[in-house]
């Protein structure tokens, strides 16, 4: 019997992990297509196939809503895109590796990739109530890079000199910088030639 009701907690958490990612999913693609004022929970709760209710019980209000996306985009970037194609490397090729993803990951640029730029620009403008949000998102890109050139320094790949936080901090004002353009004027960009030019750059201005 008390396997049986641990087999049922863990069916209700798993549907409700399944309805918290429907929505999320939901809510990426109103906010890509229509930003986050016109993306209602209605909205959200409709285009995910769920319950009008479902948004509020799950996430309290649309601002926890829009704040769990930041995260999700985050973590999916990584579990969906980058994990697969880093196959266990470590240092500078595993920077070189997630340089590569993000530039590739804007080829389109896939829904996600717009909704996160959606909620960099609206967190400094119509939506403050982002901010601590999308400076969670930046804060945990970045500790990610800061880890790769630190192992890259022990690993004698990169100079023992550079500045692990200033460095990772100009990498991804690059990124964002080229997700900007890649979503509001795309025709503008070779993303392949870009992609070699950030790395070769990168490589050049890191190597040991």
């Amino acid at each position: 019997m008390p396997a049986l009701k641990e087999r049922t907690r863990r069916t209700q958490a798993e549907r409700r992990a399944a309805s918290e990612e429907r929505l999320l999913e939901s809510a990426a693609t109103l906010v890509a297509t229509r930003g986050t004022a016109r993306a209602s929970l209605g909205d959200i709760a409709a285009t995910a196939g769920c319950s009008r209710g479902l948004p509020t019980y799950l996430f309290g209000s649309k601002e926890g809503l829009l704040l769990a996306l930041a995260d999700y985009l985050v973590e999916r970037f990584r579990t969906r895109l980058f994990e697969p194609a880093l196959e266990q490397r470590q240092g500078l090729p595993a920077l070189v590796i997630w340089l590569r993803v993000y530039v590739d990951s804007l080829r389109g640029p896939e829904l996600q990739v717009r909704a996160a730029c959606v909620l960099l620009g609206e967190a400094l403008g119509s939506e403050p109530a982002f901010l601590p949000a999308v400076n969670r998102l930046h804060r945990t890109v970045r500790s990610m890079v800061e880890h790769y050139l630190r192992e890259g320094v022990e690993r004698r790949e990169i100079r023992h000199d550079i500045d692990p936080v200033a460095h990772a901090a100009i990498l991804i004002g690059t990124l964002r910088g080229i997700s900007l353009l890649a979503v509001t004027d795309p025709d503008s960009l070779d993303l392949d030639a870009v992609a070699s030019e950030l790395v070769r750059t990168t490589e050049g201005a890191l190597h040991a």
